[in-house]
Protein backbone atom coordinates (compact mmCIF):
# COMPACT_ATOMS: atom_id res chain seq x y z
CA UNK A 1 0.00 0.00 0.00
CA UNK A 2 0.95 3.16 -1.08
CA UNK A 3 2.28 6.30 1.37
CA UNK A 4 -0.39 8.94 1.72
CA UNK A 5 1.09 10.85 4.46
CA UNK A 6 1.50 14.41 2.81
CA UNK A 7 -2.09 14.62 3.22
CA UNK A 8 -3.26 18.14 3.61
CA UNK A 9 0.68 19.29 2.69
CA UNK A 10 0.61 18.11 -0.45
CA UNK A 11 -2.84 19.28 -1.05
CA UNK A 12 -1.19 22.51 0.09
CA UNK A 13 1.72 22.15 -2.02
CA UNK A 14 -0.64 21.80 -5.22
CA UNK A 15 -3.31 24.42 -4.59
CA UNK A 16 -1.85 27.14 -5.97
CA UNK A 17 -0.74 25.44 -9.20
CA UNK A 18 -4.13 24.40 -9.18
CA UNK A 19 -5.96 27.88 -8.34
CA UNK A 20 -2.81 29.53 -11.09
CA UNK A 21 -4.61 26.95 -14.07
CA UNK A 22 -8.44 28.37 -13.36
CA UNK A 23 -7.52 31.95 -13.95
CA UNK A 24 -7.27 33.42 -17.06
CA UNK A 25 -3.91 35.03 -17.88
CA UNK A 26 -3.67 38.41 -19.17
CA UNK A 27 -0.92 40.10 -19.94
CA UNK A 28 0.90 41.97 -17.76
CA UNK A 29 -0.27 46.16 -17.79
CA UNK A 30 3.45 46.86 -16.62
CA UNK A 31 3.61 49.55 -13.65
CA UNK A 32 1.32 52.96 -13.45
CA UNK A 33 1.75 55.56 -15.94
CA UNK A 34 1.47 57.83 -12.73
CA UNK A 35 4.59 56.86 -11.49
CA UNK A 36 6.70 56.27 -15.06
CA UNK A 37 8.85 59.01 -15.99
CA UNK A 38 10.71 60.42 -19.12
CA UNK A 39 13.52 57.36 -18.44
CA UNK A 40 12.50 54.22 -18.97
CA UNK A 41 15.17 52.44 -16.56
CA UNK A 42 13.96 53.91 -13.30
CA UNK A 43 13.11 50.97 -10.91
CA UNK A 44 11.18 51.40 -7.80
CA UNK A 45 12.77 51.15 -4.54
CA UNK A 46 10.80 50.97 -0.50
CA UNK A 47 12.80 52.20 1.69
CA UNK A 48 12.30 50.97 5.53
CA UNK A 49 14.01 53.11 7.66
CA UNK A 50 12.95 51.38 11.37
CA UNK A 51 13.61 53.47 14.50
CA UNK A 52 16.26 52.16 17.31
CA UNK A 53 14.40 52.42 19.83
CA UNK A 54 17.05 52.53 22.23
CA UNK A 55 17.50 56.57 20.91
CA UNK A 56 14.81 58.58 21.63
CA UNK A 57 14.12 61.24 18.30
CA UNK A 58 16.26 64.04 19.81
CA UNK A 59 19.05 61.85 19.44
CA UNK A 60 17.96 60.47 16.04
CA UNK A 61 18.19 64.12 14.67
CA UNK A 62 21.42 64.42 16.15
CA UNK A 63 22.65 61.11 14.07
CA UNK A 64 21.30 62.34 11.20
CA UNK A 65 22.32 65.56 11.49
CA UNK A 66 25.68 65.18 11.95
CA UNK A 67 26.16 62.63 9.17
CA UNK A 68 24.54 65.12 6.94
CA UNK A 69 21.42 62.65 5.90
CA UNK A 70 18.77 65.30 4.23
CA UNK A 71 21.64 66.66 2.67
CA UNK A 72 22.15 63.09 0.58
CA UNK A 73 18.78 61.69 1.38
CA UNK A 74 16.88 61.09 -1.20
CA UNK A 75 19.51 61.44 -3.84
CA UNK A 76 18.96 64.27 -6.57
CA UNK A 77 18.00 62.00 -9.36
CA UNK A 78 15.23 59.93 -6.73
CA UNK A 79 11.57 60.84 -6.63
CA UNK A 80 10.26 60.35 -3.49
CA UNK A 81 6.51 58.57 -4.46
CA UNK A 82 5.41 58.26 -1.07
CA UNK A 83 6.93 58.57 2.11
CA UNK A 84 5.36 57.49 5.38
CA UNK A 85 5.66 57.09 9.10
CA UNK A 86 4.48 53.58 10.57
CA UNK A 87 4.14 54.53 14.08
CA UNK A 88 6.28 51.34 16.14
CA UNK A 89 8.33 51.12 13.01
CA UNK A 90 9.65 54.15 11.67
CA UNK A 91 9.64 55.40 7.74
CA UNK A 92 8.66 54.03 4.74
CA UNK A 93 9.49 55.77 1.68
CA UNK A 94 9.16 54.66 -1.84
CA UNK A 95 11.32 56.05 -4.25
CA UNK A 96 11.57 55.96 -8.01
CA UNK A 97 15.27 56.09 -9.31
CA UNK A 98 17.17 55.77 -12.41
CA UNK A 99 18.92 52.52 -12.24
CA UNK A 100 22.23 53.81 -12.88
CA UNK A 101 21.78 56.11 -9.70
CA UNK A 102 20.99 52.62 -7.13
CA UNK A 103 24.77 53.57 -5.96
CA UNK A 104 24.06 56.71 -4.71
CA UNK A 105 21.12 56.05 -2.85
CA UNK A 106 22.67 52.73 -1.41
CA UNK A 107 25.34 55.76 0.34
CA UNK A 108 23.04 58.00 1.11
CA UNK A 109 21.70 55.27 3.49
CA UNK A 110 25.01 53.67 4.68
CA UNK A 111 26.72 56.96 5.01
CA UNK A 112 23.66 59.12 6.47
CA UNK A 113 20.81 56.95 8.15
CA UNK A 114 23.10 54.20 9.97
CA UNK A 115 23.46 54.97 13.30
CA UNK A 116 19.66 56.16 13.79
CA UNK A 117 18.29 54.00 11.68
CA UNK A 118 18.03 50.16 11.20
CA UNK A 119 17.29 50.02 7.51
CA UNK A 120 15.52 47.46 5.02
CA UNK A 121 15.41 48.38 1.13
CA UNK A 122 13.22 46.14 -1.59
CA UNK A 123 12.31 46.52 -5.38
CA UNK A 124 9.18 46.91 -5.54
CA UNK A 125 6.70 47.28 -8.03
CA UNK A 126 3.16 49.34 -8.72
CA UNK A 127 0.52 46.11 -8.49
CA UNK A 128 -2.86 48.94 -7.75
CA UNK A 129 -3.48 48.20 -11.82
CA UNK A 130 -3.26 44.50 -11.13
CA UNK A 131 -5.32 44.26 -7.76
CA UNK A 132 -7.96 46.37 -9.95
CA UNK A 133 -7.97 44.06 -12.94
CA UNK A 134 -8.38 41.27 -10.39
CA UNK A 135 -11.23 42.76 -8.26
CA UNK A 136 -12.87 43.38 -11.24
CA UNK A 137 -12.80 40.00 -12.90
CA UNK A 138 -13.72 38.73 -9.29
CA UNK A 139 -16.95 40.63 -9.61
CA UNK A 140 -17.79 39.41 -12.90
CA UNK A 141 -17.10 35.83 -11.41
CA UNK A 142 -19.43 35.93 -7.97
CA UNK A 143 -22.07 34.54 -9.66
CA UNK A 144 -20.35 31.57 -10.39
CA UNK A 145 -18.50 31.13 -6.62
CA UNK A 146 -21.95 31.57 -5.16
Amino acid sequence: MKNYRLGLFGAALLFPVFMWCQIPQTPNPGPSTEVESESSDSILVTIILKHQQNKNLQEMRRVLEAQGFWDMFPPEEAKVLSWNIAMGLGHVIVLQVPAGSVRYLNLSIENGAWGAFDTEVYLSYDYKSVWQAHMEMRGETKADRD
